[in-house]
């Protein structure tokens, strides 16, 4: 972890590797997702101008940025079904859906030079909205299979981290620019996820989706039933309390990478502001 070369090694390695699994939905980008944003802006464009038009097809209208507020959609969707009395099961294969469209939205933006922070933010939005949702579900429906200290701990990390970040961007905001300004620099310097980062959030959906999979399985109608049985019960388990070990251990090295924000961090987020501030 300490090691900054392995670590910018194993980030590369595996941004390479899910944007060559990536190109797997190039298709579907060119049949559905990209005339839908052409339209939309289009549409735009008829009303308020070509210069909104340009703006929406450059940074709003992508098909990353839409396949990521699909992800926030079925997100949405899926709480509504709580309150409104959905099975389990039911909730469980929209959320799954939901959390696997993280594999492509990220790659889909950089396989066509598509990256924008507002697909940053809605990014990072949905992914720990999802999280969060799901370890409520997995409390609300008491479907853990794990040890009730362990699972208090995996759900102390994340708050934990959150208030660590908000002191590292009090630390770092420059009054001279806009709020706006301060949060664009900062995500752009602190909301970039590392390779141990990815490891860390797969070992958390493993653990929180595994758990609700097991109690899903009483529903004879759960789509991903078959999916699930493919793995021996006994191998579930290993692999649900193993992944919640590194998420654990990985997440105690994040707080402490968090806690220990050098001044040169501090100084390349102040480059970022200063660029902001010269256009």
């Amino acid at each position: 972890m300490e090691d900054d070369g392995l670590t910018k090694q194993l980030t590369s390695g595996e941004k390479k590797f899910r944007d060559k699994f990536g190109l797997l939905i190039q298709p579907i980008r060119w049949l559905i997702l990209r005339p839908m944003c052409r339209s939309i802006a289009w549409i735009a464009g008829i009303v308020y101008g070509q210069e909104t038009q340009k703006f929406l097809h450059k940074e709003i209208l992508t098909p990353a940025n839409l396949l990521t507020g699909a992800r926030i959609g079925l997100l949405v969707t899926a709480i509504v079904m709580f309150f409104n009395g959905a099975s389990l099961a039911r909730q469980i294969e929209l959320l799954f859906v939901a959390i696997i469209t993280d594999l492509f939205d990220g790659p889909l933006a950089r396989n066509n030079n598509e990256v924008t922070r507002l697909g940053t933010y809605m990014d990072h939005a949905g992914d720990w909205g999802i999280i969060i949702w799901v370890m409520f579900l997995n409390l609300w429906y008491e479907s853990s299979l794990l040890p009730g200290v362990l699972y208090l701990e995996s759900l102390a990390i994340i708050p934990t981290l959150f208030l660590i970040y908000i002191a590292r961007f009090k630390k770092c905001y420059d009054s001279s620019v806009s709020f706006i300004a301060n949060v664009a620099g900062f995500a752009e310097e602190d909301l970039q996820t590392d390779g141990w980062g990815r490891i860390q959030f797969f070992s958390l959906c493993i653990v929180i989706f595994g758990t609700l999979f097991e109690a899903a399985l009483v529903d004879p109608g759960f789509i991903l039933a078959g999916l699930v049985n493919l793995i021996p019960q006994n191998w579930r388990m290993t692999i649900i309390a193993g992944s919640l070990g590194i998420f654990l251990i990985l997440g105690g090295f994040s707080i402490g990478d968090a806690l220990n924000y050098s001044e040169v961090q501090v100084k390349k987020f102040k480059e970022k502001i200063r660029k902001i501030k010269t256009g």
